[in-house]
């Protein structure tokens, strides 16, 4: 690596760096603000919250990446050609692409360190926020491994959870009006496809009768639960929350299980395309620190730039909501926005090199 790529790749982490913290510090604030709300409710307290809030902190950074990209570099170039020095370098006989390489290389770095926390820190983070979110309700509880939870007319075991979506090793303890256990289920795992219906696999179940015990045995049965959508939300991992590996491994249960699973490949095409909205988010920031946009200040380019970070997140939830209403090809509805975004930076640094 040469001079000039040090002290370019030094000028985009001090444009960066401030707009990742202050970024990551504003939504940190809204989520904790959402978090406060639900403080009195059983052992949860302001502790808790800010607890909770610390495990989401590195989603929330992952999040936004794409506009801090975006954003560092219009501000890390940009206060490079507001000091002329992007012109000397071009009078030196550098053409854009030269310029644009040390950016690239700090973005492929991030998009790495994005893919790793995806697999590793985040799931377990969001695991651990879940577990601190079940102290919100009275009637959940977790002991090692197995969750324990209580609804109206239900008391339900879950020994782990597989995949972070599929509830393994359960006993289901259906309850009489006056309290009394009508009615065991256990079964060796579960589909959540809602929250208010399981499909329950290997199932074998106990009725009490005044004549005696009634037991029978199921491949599958469908479980009306009247758990409510927080409690399960408390039990398993956000689909955001799963890890790319888990989200393979599931999506291969589903599809032997002949059960729908186009939405787990849309988000898995989602997060394998991390890398390319990245790039593509970086790289059109490029153009803003040369041209004409270059005779625009600091604060309407940045303003500009993030109304189109604000644009990306807005077509990356629209192509996903599109793509499952119409079922698209998961692997279209995925990429679409990221690989726009890069087609867009890419020919623009072309019309400009």
């Amino acid at each position: 690596m040469t001079l000039l790529d040090r002290y370019l790749l030094w000028a985009l982490l001090q444009g960066g760096a401030p707009v990742f913290l202050l970024l990551l510090g504003l939504f940190g604030f809204v989520a904790l603000a959402e978090q406060l709300e639900d403080v009195g409710k059983g052992a949860f307290g302001t502790l808790e919250a800010v607890r909770v809030v610390g495990f989401q902190l590195p989603r929330i950074a992952l999040e936004l990446l794409p506009v801090t990209c975006l954003l560092g570099a219009v501000v890390g170039l940009g206060m490079l050609g507001n000091h002329a020095e992007l012109t000397a370098m071009r009078t030196g006989g550098l053409s854009v692409l030269r310029l644009s390489r040390p950016l690239l290389l700090l973005l492929l770095g991030v998009a790495a360190a994005a893919l790793i926390a995806q697999q590793t820190v985040i799931p377990n983070f969001e695991g651990q926020a879940s577990y601190l979110r079940a102290h919100s309700f009275a009637s959940t509880a977790k002991s090692g491994d197995a969750f324990w939870t209580r609804s109206k007319s239900s008391l339900v075991r879950i020994g782990g959870i597989e995949y972070g979506a599929m509830p393994q090793d359960l006993e289901i303890y259906e309850l009489d009006s006056e309290g009394r256990v009508a009615q065991i289920t256990q079964a060796a795992a579960a589909d959540v496809l809602a929250p208010g219906e399981w499909l329950l696999r290997d199932v074998r179940r106990s009725r009490f009768r005044a004549t005696g015990i009634e037991q029978s045995a199921h491949e599958t049965l469908r479980w009306q639960s009247d758990i409510a959508p927080e409690q399960v939300a408390a039990l398993v991992r956000a689909d955001h929350a799963l890890a790319p590996t888990n989200l393979l491994r599931y999506i291969a249960h589903l599809d032997d299980n002949g059960l729908d699973a186009h939405r787990y490949r849309v988000l898995l095409w989602q997060k394998l395309g991390l890398v390319v909205g990245l790039v593509g988010m970086g790289l059109l920031g490029v153009p803003f620190a040369f041209g004409i946009m270059r005779a625009t200040s600091m604060g309407a380019r940045v303003s500009l730039c993030a109304l189109l970070g604000l644009g990306f997140h807005l077509l990356e939830q629209a192509a996903m909501q599109v793509g499952l209403l119409y079922r698209l090809p998961p692997a279209l509805t995925g990429l679409a926005p990221d690989l726009t975004v890069l087609a867009a930076a890419v020919a623009i640094l072309l019309a400009r090199r």
